[in-house]
């Protein structure tokens, strides 16, 4: 996930990284040649990345995916057997909200990053999910992804308000004020909600400590995780 996040949308890294994730278990039928005409990548290109992770041999490669995604496979039936309908209720609203996204983009600040296994469950799950790591704004990242209107973007920045995140933007991005895109995806945020919601959601996290507003921040997701097993399993 780490290489897929830090990497260029466009590039051989992120392709690669990618297609593996959508994939999941079908990977194990695929041939080098075949997955290379599918990624669009030369296959020197692909024999590098390979070797930039130590591995010398694509069925070898393959094998490690598949087995990976099939832990990953038989821990979430466990957790869908375990499952109690139990998410409090301001959760579940905007969990069903989720659900009707196709696409899935965090941004926002640097905790985002404890969210990489929940990022995976979501991919694996039918939501496909990305945590980029980016430097200028975030409209460049929206446009870099081509998100419109049936995605969804999720900010994350637990110590403010959204208004003033986009506020505060405005001291790095020249008229930065408020996320301004052509095709406008959904926005959900993840800090202190105010008292007029005009988000598609705004979920408030607990300000009593660093702490406790990661883990909430964390556990939120993971509820997700496991909302969505529970409604549609894997």
């Amino acid at each position: 996930m780490m290489i897929q996040n830090s990497s260029s949308k466009e590039s051989v890294e992120y392709l690669i990284s990618k297609k593996i994730m959508e994939l999941k278990g079908n990977i194990k039928d695929y041939t080098l040649n075949r997955f290379i005409e599918e990624v669009g990548v030369s296959k020197t290109s692909m024999v590098r990345y390979l070797k930039n992770i130590n591995i010398n041999k694509f069925s070898y490669f393959k094998n490690v995916m598949y087995e990976e995604y099939m832990h990953a496979e038989v821990d979430m039936k466990k957790m869908k057997k375990v499952i109690k309908n139990n998410f409090p209720h301001i959760q579940t609203q905007i969990f069903k909200k989720i659900m009707v996204c196709k696409r899935i983009v965090i941004l926002g600040d640097g905790n985002r990053f404890a969210l990489l296994l929940c990022q995976k469950a979501l991919t694996y799950l039918g939501y496909p999910c990305e945590i980029p790591v980016y430097l200028g704004s975030e409209e460049e990242i929206i446009d870099q992804f081509h998100l419109k209107e049936d995605d969804l973007v999720i900010i994350v920045s637990l110590h403010e308000t959204y208004d003033d995140f986009c506020t505060n933007r405005s001291v790095f991005y020249q008229n930065a004020n408020y996320l301004d895109v052509k095709i406008k995806p959904k926005i959900g945020f993840i800090g202190v909600a105010p008292k007029d919601n005009h988000l598609y959601f705004n979920y408030n996290i607990n300000q009593e400590s660093f702490d406790k507003s990661m883990n909430e921040l964390q556990v939120f997701f993971l509820n997700l995780v496991q909302y969505i097993l529970y409604k549609n399993g894997i």
